[in-house]
């Protein structure tokens, strides 16, 4: 099902400026840190467990693509939010998404910002402390924030002030102007910045240890690793929240799908992700197989130097061909047994300010190959043209080749370049810069939570550091968000945005993702259940992973 489908905007990080100037603008029994109004903020009461039992039993994940030992370190987190597994399982964060909430509070237990947007503090909950048993100090939380380099790093650096520490357990942020989307930012699955590293390790070991043993302050110790095969994991008991239900986890790197679904019928593994095509018509017809729809983000298509006058995509004519070529109701049927959804926007369902890509504020694209090759023609492409490469997110293969099918179909002809998960993601972190040339078509996704405006902020604006687009009209709109401080208008620019976006074809959507996890009978609950391990919003995994419980 779809994980909170109606969530409504009452997940927003900043909802609105109030003027209050007491005790009164915060919960009754905490101390204010800032003086001053504040912004009233909706970040949810951590849901603390101390009284579970001892973990037990061994659960065995399968990933669809190779594992980088780069995902292990927050500080250098510069691509999509696949790695945000591996935090969930070994840091923890200031704030991060949640089952019970888009922005939850975790390592921080109180945060505030200024009305103005030029300060931010938080204060640390009592008795934190690494898994080496070193105390997790305000000390930590600044040196993260500054040793910084993965996705939004040079906008953190560049507002930056400076950063006050008042004790071991009260830090506040001061900006050089409204920082409106801080918190956005911060929360954990936005970036790697508020998943808190240990200092004292991380100098001592270096960048390059770090990664080989990596050690944070989250609810599992990390045990061993064989690089882009497999990661060990073991439960901390002394999680501040509560202790994990599953003693050992062991993610393995399976590529290929016959081999998951291998694993999961013979119970070597307990978790599978990624089932898809003619397989997951075999997941769903076992009785002792349990599924879920986790429905992420959609498919969509980039064009890599489209704005370059050399390039055919520079034409709207041939972006525009590109999208009526796609069959995405075949696709569907083909890729994900018809519970996918053709959608009209390149931004979740779940995201804040997204506009819907149903029909009711952008149409769902149309499937036309007569007007494609018509529109190729009026390009002066009569006869078609050959590109590059089209570049799909591993492992989906066989969906990139259904797609080069309908490409070749109406004239436009390409190969297939195959890139495992780690150099994919390396590449589409540079944007353009990631892909030579401008005859190149990329295949992307990104359930990135903070509002549709932080995947424009990142992909679709000049400076942005994965960006594939850089147009006038859309920097000139750029300018007036980031010069707002109104909520509502902020909101109403970013639709805008998104419109003229789908509009000019710069991004081409393809469909919903549905990103079919499977489950053994191994895995508590049973029955339905189950589900409740899927609450998170944006989430393309199923975290926060203390929560995992299996048979023994």
């Amino acid at each position: 099902m779809i994980k909170r489908f109606f969530a409504s905007f009452a997940a927003v990080l900043v909802l609105l400026l109030v003027t209050c100037r007491d005790a009164d603008a915060q919960k009754p029994t905490a101390t204010r840190i800032l003086s001053g109004p504040l912004v009233k903020l909706d970040i949810k009461d951590a849901q603390v467990d101390p009284g579970r039992g001892k973990p037990r039993g061994t659960l065995t994940v399968a990933m669809h693509f190779a594992l980088d030992p780069g995902w292990l370190d927050p500080l250098e987190h510069s691509y999509a939010v696949t790695m945000q597994m591996y935090d969930y399982l070994v840091h923890d964060a200031m704030i991060k998404p949640m089952p019970y909430g888009e922005a939850a509070y975790s390592l921080a237990e109180q945060a505030e910002v200024t009305a103005d947007f030029r300060r931010a503090a938080f204060r640390l909950r009592p008795g934190l402390k690494f898994q080496d048993g070193h105390p997790l100090t305000t000390e930590d939380v600044k040196w993260t924030y500054e040793k910084f380099k993965g996705a939004y790093a040079k906008q953190f650096h560049d507002k930056l002030e400076h950063i006050e520490i008042v004790d071991d357990r009260t830090i506040i942020f001061h900006f050089k102007g409204p920082f409106v989307d801080f918190l956005d930012l911060y929360n954990g699955s936005g970036s790697g910045i508020g998943w808190i590293v240990p200092r004292h390790y991380y100098e001592q070991v270096g960048k390059d240890g770090f990664k080989a043993r990596p050690m944070g302050a989250g609810p599992f110790k990390f045990v061993s690793q064989e690089v882009g095969v497999q990661v060990s994991v073991e439960a901390w008991d002394q999680y501040w929240r509560r202790a994990p239900g599953v003693k050992t986890i062991n993610v393995r790197a399976i590529r290929d799908l016959a081999a998951r679904m291998a694993g999961l019928e013979t119970g070597e593994l307990d978790l599978a992700y990624g089932m898809t095509g003619k397989l997951l018509q075999r997941v769903m017809a076992d009785p002792k197989l349990r599924w879920d729809r986790n429905y992420t983000s959609p498919w969509h298509l980039v064009f890599p130097g489209y704005n370059e006058p050399t390039s055919p995509f520079h034409d709207r004519r041939v972006r525009q061909a590109v999208s009526l070529a796609i069959n995405r109701s075949f696709l569907v049927k083909q890729e994900t047994q018809g519970i996918g959804k053709p959608w009209g926007n390149w931004i979740s369902l779940e995201t804040r300010d997204a506009l819907r890509g149903d029909g009711t504020e952008l149409p769902v694209p149309p499937y036309d190959p007569a007007r494609a090759k018509q529109l190729l023609a009026e390009a002066g492409y009569p006869n078609g043209f050959d590109f590059d490469w089209y570049v799909p997110f591993a492992p989906y293969f066989d969906m990139a080749e259904r797609i080069l099918t309908d490409l070749r179909a109406v004239g436009m002809r390409s190969k297939m370049q195959m890139l495992d998960a780690p150099v994919y993601m390396a590449q589409t972190s540079k944007g353009r810069k990631g892909f030579p040339g401008n005859r190149t078509i990329v295949q992307r996704i990104d359930p990135r939570p903070g509002g549709a405006k932080e995947l424009i902020r990142l992909y679709a604006v000049c400076a942005g550091q994965a960006s594939y687009i850089c147009e006038p009209r859309i920097e000139a709109l750029w300018a007036r968000h980031e010069a707002s401080i109104d909520v509502a208008e902020r909101d109403r620019l970013s639709k805008e945005i998104q419109r003229a976006i789908v509009e000019s074809y710069y991004l081409v959507p393809v469909y919903l993702q549905p990103f079919v996890h499977a489950v053994t009978q191994k895995v508590l609950p049973e029955g339905e259940a189950v589900h409740r391990y899927w609450d998170t919003l944006n989430a393309p995994f199923p975290w926060p992973w203390e929560v995992w419980e299996v048979k023994s």
